[in-house]
């Protein structure tokens, strides 16, 4: 039998995690597929054994090469029966794969017509709720709204109430949580309005699903996503100030550490627009600029992925760091265009969806099309004696998100009840009831197993001219293969399992297109890239270089010293070559206490390449670079992942073999190496030479002459034997990637001096200090507003006469048995690489201070 043919021999039999059958996906009660799922079923009807695993396999692959990842914030298994106080002292959680079923959620084109009219209609009556909460407050006034349900709730912000250039941004993006009822009817568990994710991971699901089955894929009569996208740019220049012709746009992100980092680059990579962070933008004469060097571009629309709370620390959350200060005042003046409209996460408050039918008939003259899931608000009398009454039957959420996550009534202990109770009974209208849905199950992939797993779908519907574009498709979650481990929490904090989602139709779907306006065409013939000239970019990027260097480099030297461990016989004696190249890598790599603690040979070398946690090894570096890189997404090509996750899968494999006596360490080193060589190819040939590559490039060039200078001066500022000598030497020309050019050049000529010539001196060895101070220089000069008097070209002028004038044969004359010119002279080199490093920083990165307001606003309304 099929992997196909077991699942449908099953369905409507229910399982373990699911033991009471509700509405299958795919299989009607009688046992047939449902209408929509035909295509997709006659490629499934052909897997056999092994095909799905495959497909699993295929699945995480492609997702690994893209580096796709989630990162569950510090309280998001926090929920309203647990004490949130430990929550800020958590410490940052570590990103975590996406997971993607390779099975989609098939849905009919006609049943997703009547869905999507729901959400649409649903998206303009939250606009209409939105516009009044913030504008005259009738509902608020004749109690179609309890105030209770708003004036309390963390996201309705008073500094935004009144503000007249508002009435013109409308709701921009919303999504809908939606889950089906035993009957197989729709029903919106939660709206989405603050600032809606997951548009960019559906898209990435859905690139990932068509390579790994293509064929399925290709045979479906699918309704794309793309024209979303296309929707949503086009809506976003329309969203500019009416004054504005070619309007600037600007994605704003909370950083890499955010929960969606990944969804926030790739929705700003698609769109084309830039990723920023609120550090890169500045409010100046009323309007809001993004920082460059030595100039400002003015932005028109923020695409906002920033709470809005977080937006502004001057009127909004003081010490805020996520926003702007002074926003809140150019969206006053109405200047720029924020959205989603600042305050729009009221709107996701559940006290307001046992009213919505009655305000969807007075908004929009309309009944409720998409129901709500049955929802009762505890600041009502009635309300709050149901839910206390059926606590074990509800989902119990609070208000606000910042309250804890909401929890499943019937999985709480008697202890958790009871507090659940008493936070109730203290403050009724912060808490609401809903009903638990049985949820409609889909085919999910487990093993070599289809098997039914509950879904939720997120639907996408964005602003477009006087209405809303839909996302033909969207992004569903399922529970994962393992079942719900997460206790009383109603979801898995870390995403769950998401599948692709596909709209079929019977009949080839013809692409619509979408109208571009004219201002929406760019009217500069070259347009600039001012995000590769923002001060945390250029950081990032210079620290991208000096990681990736820094990597490479100690690789290179372990394994120069793995290769000399070979030939010498492990001989560790004190003075001789193995020594002095041991006690190279701890010095170079600055890993104390190491071989200086007489580490043993293997454990500290896989150290070096697997311990992340600790300061100066390779793997930290390596880390530190993946790190650089999410900071700058939108600048890298994909193709820099792809490297990334081949290096990641290289360590892991060593990790797993902690009995390896070196030869799989060499493998593992050697492919590490390759694929960070394969990264400066990616680099060298793939970016645009803009300030972005100047500064990563000098990044590398600084890195790799301070790299050079330590390891000589562990190696070289000693007079030993001569055996030892030579075999010292040959290691360090080996590590620095120098030995074929010293074998041809010096034709057997050996001595401290011609390492010195061809290692500092020397202005044609692309390994020599000389070259990097040169490359440096040009990166530097190169980089616009840059003065012939800045800082870092003056010391850059030092550091080159320095080393031009360097004299070898007079460094390495000995005193004993040191030479203490050339010791003087390389740590005289090492403290001016320093100083060039932090005069780079402070002259293009420089991050300006966090403006603070001069009074806590939090303390409105009560004694200061």
């Amino acid at each position: 039998m099929t992997v196909l043919g077991r699942y449908l021999a099953t369905a409507g039999q229910g399982d373990v995690l699911t033991p009471e059958p509700g509405f299958d996906e795919l299989a009607a009660p009688d046992g047939t597929p449902r209408r929509g799922w035909r295509g997709l079923l006659e490629g499934l009807d052909r897997f056999v054994d092994g095909d799905l695993a495959h497909a699993q396999r295929e699945v995480a692959r492609l997702l690994e090469d893209d580096n796709v990842t989630y990162t569950p914030s510090p309280g998001s298994a926090v929920s309203v029966v647990d004490d949130p106080a430990p929550v800020a002292a958590t410490a940052l959680a570590q990103p975590r794969p996406w997971r993607l079923d390779p099975v989609p959620l098939v849905l009919d084109d006609r049943e997703w017509a009547v869905l999507e009219a729901g959400v649409v209609q649903r998206a303009e009556l939250l606009d209409a709720v939105l516009a009044d909460l913030y504008g005259p407050q009738r509902l608020l006034a004749s109690g179609d709204i309890p105030a209770a349900a708003v004036l309390d709730h963390s996201e309705y912000l008073r500094p935004v109430v009144g503000t007249e250039a508002l009435e013109s941004q409308r709701l921009f993006l919303t999504a809908a949580d939606l889950g089906r009822d035993a009957a197989g009817d729709w029903k919106v568990l939660a709206d989405r309005t603050q600032a809606p994710s997951g548009a960019g991971f559906a898209m990435q699901n859905r690139r990932v699903v068509s390579r790994v089955m293509p064929e399925l894929y290709h045979a479906a009569n699918l309704h794309r996503l793309t024209p979303f996208f296309q929707a949503m740019r086009t809506a976003l220049v329309e969203s500019a100030p009416p004054t504005v012709e070619d309007p600037r746009v600007v994605v704003l992100s909370p950083g890499p550490h955010s929960e969606t980092a990944f969804d926030q680059a790739f929705v700003a990579s698609l769109l084309g627009f830039p990723l920023v962070e609120g550090s890169d933008l500045t409010v100046r004469d009323g309007r809001v600029w993004l920082r460059g060097l030595g100039r400002r571009e003015q932005v028109d629309v923020i695409l906002r992925r920033v709470d809005s709370v977080w937006t502004d620390p001057l009127e909004l959350r003081p010490g805020s760091r996520l926003g702007v200060s002074g926003l809140l005042e150019c969206v006053r003046q109405g200047s720029v265009s924020v959205v989603n409209t600042l305050g729009s996460g009221i709107l996701e408050n559940p006290a307001l969806l046992p009213f919505l039918p009655r305000l969807s008939e007075r908004l929009l003259g309309q009944p409720l099309r998409l129901p709500s899931v049955d929802t009762w608000w505890c600041g009502d009398p009635a309300g709050r004696s149901h839910v206390l009454a059926h606590l074990d039957e509800l989902v119990v959420r609070p208000i606000t998100r910042d309250a804890g996550r909401s929890v499943l009534g019937s999985a709480l202990t008697a202890a958790q009840r009871e507090t659940l109770r008493a936070r109730i009974d203290a403050a009724p209208h912060r808490f609401v009831g809903q009903e638990v849905l049985p949820l409609s199950s889909a085919p999910t992939t487990v093993a070599e197993r289809l098997v039914p797993r509950d879904v939720v779908l997120r639907s996408f519907v964005v602003r477009s001219g006087t209405s809303y574009t839909p996302m033909l498709g969207g992004l569903a979650r399922v529970a994962d293969q393992a079942g719900d481990r997460h206790g009383p929490l109603v979801t898995a904090p870390d995403g769950g399992l998401a599948k692709d989602v596909w709209v079929v139709s019977s009949e080839p779907v013809v692409a619509s297109r979408v109208v571009v306006p004219r201002r929406a065409v760019p009217h500069t013939r070259h347009p600039s890239a001012p995000a590769a000239m923002v001060p945390r970019v250029l950081s990032d990027l210079f620290w991208f270089g000096r990681y990736a260097e820094r990597a490479e480099d100690l690789l290179r030297l372990v394994l120069a010293t793995r290769t000399l461990a070979i030939e010498t016989d492990l001989d560790t004696t004190h003075g001789r070559a193995l020594e002095v190249l041991l006690q190279a890598v701890t010095h170079v790599s600055t890993a104390y206490p190491g071989f200086l603690g007489r580490a043993e040979l293997m454990p500290e070398l896989r150290a070096m390449l697997l311990d992340r946690h600790r300061s100066g090894t390779a793997a930290q570096a390596l880390a530190s670079l993946s790190m650089a890189a999410q900071g700058v997404r939108d600048q890298l090509s994909e193709d820099v992942w792809m490297v990334l996750a081949e290096v990641d899968r290289a360590l892991a494999a060593l990790a797993a073999n902690p009995h390896d006596q070196g030869l799989q360490l060499v493998d593992v080193s050697e492919r590490v190496l390759s694929g960070l060589l394969a990264l400066a190819g990616i680099i060298s040939e793939n970016m645009v030479r803009d300030p972005g590559w100047f500064m990563l490039d000098a990044g590398r060039g600084i890195e790799r002459a301070l790299q050079v200078v330590a390891l000589l001066r562990v190696t070289v500022v000693r007079e030993r034997a001569a055996d030892t000598d030579r075999m010292v030497a040959e290691a360090v020309l080996t590590a620095s990637e120098s030995i074929v050019t010293y074998r041809r050049r010096y034709r057997g000529r050996s001595g401290p001096e011609a390492l010195v010539e061809l290692l500092v001196v020397d202005q044609h060895n692309p390994r020599s200090v000389a070259y990097q101070l040169a490359r440096v220089l040009a990166d530097l000069q190169a980089l616009p507003t840059t003065s012939p008097t800045a800082r870092p070209l003056r010391l850059l002028e030092t550091l080159v006469e320095t080393v031009r004038t360097a004299d070898p044969d007079a460094l390495v004359a000995a005193d004993g048995d040191r030479r203490p010119g050339l010791e003087r002279f390389l740590a005289e080199l090492h403290d001016q690489l320093r100083d060039l490093s932090d005069a780079v920083r402070t002259q293009y990165q420089q991050q300006p201070p966090t403006q603070q307001p001069l009074s806590d606003t939090s303390s409105w309304g009560g004694t200061p």
